[in-house]
């Protein structure tokens, strides 16, 4: 049980790819990246454990999700979404980057999604946005 309330939610965050332009050399694209800790170090309090990503638009070409590591690779569809946790409820241990992922690029079209990241340990005397990346209360840097 991960008690997820609604004070570890961050808000909401809109991202726009466009396929490639006349005079762009590269399609947009988000290369691969953990959305938190995937080190698979215990987890520390306040920081990022699961992600949801809602797809808007979707393009014509390219646009889709790659997990290289755990083999997955979703296709969206318009208003679609795919959640996603890193860490283990019973151990509380961050994952070791099977949840790496990246979005492909987008070849034709343009790719619309929004994201909500969320937290574990924040309450609403210390919210979410008390917390770097990294899970530190930023007065304690």
């Amino acid at each position: 049980d991960l008690d997820i309330d609604e004070h570890g939610q961050e808000e909401l965050m809109s991202i726009q790819y466009f396929g490639r332009g006349e005079d762009d050399e590269e399609p947009d694209r988000y290369t691969p990246h953990c959305d938190g800790d995937c080190t698979g170090l215990k987890f520390k309090h306040g920081n990022r454990m699961a992600t949801m990503v809602m797809y808007c638009t979707i393009p014509e070409v390219g646009g889709a999700t790659n997990f290289r590591n755990s083999g997955l690779h979703i296709v969206p569809e318009e208003g679609m979404a795919t959640f996603f946790s890193y860490i283990d409820p019973d151990t509380k241990i961050m994952d070791t980057g099977f949840t790496e992922h990246s979005g492909c690029p987008v070849i034709e079209g343009e790719k619309k999604i929004v994201t909500q990241w969320v937290r574990l340990g924040v309450t609403k005397e210390v919210p979410w946005d008390a917390y770097n990346t990294l899970g530190v209360i930023d007065s304690e840097e």
